[in-house]
């Protein structure tokens, strides 16, 4: 079968596409043409579009089985974009689907997501659920917890927050997280393209390993650093220059909430092994350090 990845850039994105191909053709979206050689050399056909272009999958989302729909994030220049980036782009990709006759449509969510919610991220996450849902299309939701891997937003803050001096933790440091290494949910996603025709639901993917946010901090850290707290704009500003992006309050108070899965078990429904959280760090760890010498 084919598949097509929007979004196919980011952590989740080169994951999903490299688990993908060991099984079916994949095509793939990215905004710029920088994103796309890696993702050539892995094997996909890229094509470097913007989704708010008309037109823009419909020249390569025919023949598609499955899109795999991953543009989004918290991390967004202004509310109107973050509004965009979570739900307008999921009614585009719908819509393209819906053109191109496309069978399946998996969508990457948060816990937490609910159109009722006044968190705006959580919220547009809600709204694209729904609307999904109602499409009529086969699909699934996966509701992840924060991914981690070598990049991405959430586990970069993480990393650098712990090892600051004094080492800094977003939020009140008891919440609890259960990161999920991000090859999982890779194979996740690669196993509901293979699942039943009459796929219809959602679910939730969690690491196996739950911590306090206080607990991990130290766990990256490798020492009993005390972590001090922060929160609101306050964390948005130190993030900002730990980071050296700019951080929003928005994605501040996101990475303060606990990030626990609240749907049924997506690797228990699909049949997907777990990677306990010190052995996903040291793979992780390893592939920094290959960066590093190569």
């Amino acid at each position: 079968m084919t598949v097509m990845v929007t979004g196919a850039s980011g952590l989740v994105g080169r994951a999903t596409v490299k688990a993908l191909l060991a099984r079916d053709e994949v095509r793939a979206t990215v905004r710029r043409a920088s994103d796309a050689s890696y993702l050539r050399q892995l094997g996909a056909k890229v094509a470097v579009r913007d989704i708010d272009t008309p037109d823009a999958l419909s020249e390569i989302l025919p023949g598609c089985h499955t899109i795999v729909h991953l543009i989004g994030g918290v991390a967004q220049p202004d509310p109107e974009e973050l509004f965009h980036a979570n739900h307008g782009s999921v009614l585009r990709a719908l819509e393209a689907a819906e053109q191109a006759r496309t069978k399946r449509f998996v969508l990457l969510s948060v816990p937490g997501a609910d159109p009722e919610t006044t968190h705006p991220f959580l919220r547009a996450k809600g709204l694209a659920e729904e609307a999904v849902r109602a499409s009529g299309l086969q699909h699934a939701i996966v509701r992840a917890t924060h991914a981690y891997g070598l990049g991405g937003l959430w586990f970069t803050a993480a990393v650098e927050g712990a090892l600051a001096e004094p080492p800094i933790v977003v939020g009140p440091g008891d919440n609890d997280l259960a990161p999920v290494f991000v090859e999982d949910v890779a194979s996740v996603i690669a196993a509901i393209d293979d699942a039943h025709p009459e796929l219809a639901g959602t679910w939730g993917l969690e690491g196996p390993d739950v911590v306090t946010a206080d607990a991990f901090a130290r766990l990256l850290r490798g020492d009993g650093g005390v972590p001090t707290h922060a929160s609101g704009q306050a964390a948005a500003e130190i993030l900002t220059r730990l980071l050296g992006v700019p951080v929003d309050a928005v994605t501040a108070s996101f990475f303060a909430l606990r990030s626990r899965t609240d749907a049924p078990d997506a690797a228990q429904a699909f049949g997907v092994s777990r990677t306990p959280l010190v052995d996903g760090l040291r793979l992780t760890l390893d592939a920094a350090a290959a960066i590093d010498t190569g």
